[in-house]
């Protein structure tokens, strides 16, 4: 019964690809909604029903696929491509970081700095896959139908999970996948890791996710997108039947993957939505978020008083915000110590999986370490421009262009919070669809008005 999930995975793959082959334009979408949810569920499935050898192919497709797009789209592309602002950032971001690749820094092989080199600068790949789909024939309602039921059905997971109090990664052989593939041996209360509890022995739920932390993340896209797609041209907020379940599941899985970071991320986003729309009637939506996260704290609670879960969060003295703390310290001194980084994979996934990482709570950090200063600069301008290009233009545009501008604006202000406090760009699904979503949106921005850019 398990197979069923890198069933669906592969599936999804060979859907996309025969959907690229077709033209259709959102069909690599097909495998990033579908297929990278269950990315290492997959995989870990695989490994107890001893098909190990499947696993490092399987892994690449996601990378093939972008790689496959982007060849497929650029031969087929018949018109003059014109630069944006962000077009040039990025490459930038890209060329720089790859010189690392060359240079005699860190104490890495080649292939191993390329492996880090995938994992901190594939997404300038992602994006310029979606500069070059064509947007007259994309559907952005499509996506974000498909976003919401991969969203309701995550939920109803999580919620057999909850009802059991079991996690699901106990059966799917998460624990001896993560030891084999990336060295993480099991720990916690739960034969896990102590991401999927909290410190007072609270279970946290990842349903079909990687781990807690992706679904938490996974669910600011999701409200983003409804927020989104049912805003109309006077910024009225209109839900019908499936965005208000959809909503529902979103925050219902939050709540359970118990994730801080997320949680303020999910409150910032209806706020943040309250300005750019300026509209008061959301007023009632951030009472019940005010409403369950006071539900939320008190599910925390239980052996633990209120009180002193809220002075341990705000002192940082409980072991999840104090691991972030020293991990901040250590990456900040060896940036202001080697200023121009001190090689890739020194920070980040390649090293957590060798016990040597540095500084890898923070995305941030992470660039920074590994490529320093420079390439930090490049990182947090890109993320600022989009946003600026996001707020610029939303009230300009119409039609998908508009939703799509409103989306992406939330999202990527909502990210502020986890990209503080995690190895962000390690999370496939929202990486792969964001910056995808993001080409898009400035090809769209481009062909409203090719000067003004």
């Amino acid at each position: 019964m398990l197979l069923i999930f890198p069933l669906i995975y592969l599936v999804s793959f060979l859907l996309a690809i025969w959907g690229i082959y077709k033209k259709i334009g959102e069909a690599a979408f097909i495998y990033v909604i579908i297929g990278l949810p269950i990315y290492n569920t997959s995989f870990s499935i695989l490994y107890i029903y001893r098909l190990k050898d499947w696993i490092p192919f399987l892994q690449s497709l996601k990378e093939l696929l972008i790689l496959s797009t982007l060849a497929m789209l650029i031969w087929n592309f018949r018109k003059k491509f014109i630069f944006h602002t962000i077009d040039y950032w990025i490459l930038a971001f890209l060329v720089y970081t790859s010189l690392y690749t060359l240079l005699p820094i860190g104490h890495f092989s080649i292939f191993q700095k390329l492996l880090a080199l995938k994992g901190l600068s594939f997404f300038t790949i992602i994006y310029f896959t979606g500069r070059f789909i064509d947007t007259d024939k994309i559907y952005i309602s499509q996506i974000f139908y498909w976003v919401g039921v991969v969203a309701i059905l995550a939920a109803c997971f999580q919620m057999y999970e909850v009802i059991t109090d079991t996690h699901f990664q106990t059966y799917s052989g998460y624990a001896v996948y993560n030891e084999e593939f990336y060295g993480e041996a099991s720990s916690g209360h739960y034969g896990l890791s102590w991401t999927f509890e909290r410190d007072n022995g609270v279970k946290r739920f990842a349903s079909f996710f990687s781990n807690p932390l992706d679904l938490a993340n996974s669910t600011l896209v999701t409200t983003a997108m409804i927020l989104a797609m049912y805003t109309d041209k006077k910024n009225a907020l209109r839900i019908n039947k499936f965005g208000w379940v959809v909503a529902i599941s979103a925050l219902f899985a939050v709540i359970f993957a118990i994730s801080r970071a997320s949680l303020a991320a999910y409150a910032i986003i209806i706020y943040c939505y309250s300005i750019i729309t300026k509209r008061k009637e959301i007023q009632y939506i951030i009472y019940s978020i005010i409403v369950a996260a006071i539900l939320y704290l008190f599910y925390l609670m239980k052996d633990k008083t209120l009180f002193d879960y809220i002075i341990s969060t705000i002192q940082l003295s409980d072991s999840s915000s104090l691991g972030h703390l020293l991990e901040w310290i250590e990456g900040t001194q060896t940036i202001l110590a080697n200023p121009l980084g001190i090689g890739l994979g020194e920070s980040g996934k390649v090293s957590s999986v060798l016990q040597e990482n540095i500084g890898g709570e923070n995305q941030f950090i992470i660039v920074g370490v590994q490529t320093g200063i420079i390439s930090l600069f490049f990182y947090i301008t890109i993320y600022i421009l989009v946003i600026r290009y996001c707020w610029k233009w939303y009230p300009l545009l119409s039609g998908k262009a508009k939703t799509l501008a409103l989306c992406l604006f939330l999202i990527k202000i909502a990210f502020i919070f986890p990209l503080f406090t995690s190895n962000f760009d390690s999370n496939s699904y929202i990486i792969y669809l964001t910056w995808l979503l993001t080409g898009i949106l400035i090809s769209m921005i481009q062909k409203e008005d090719p000067v003004k850019i």
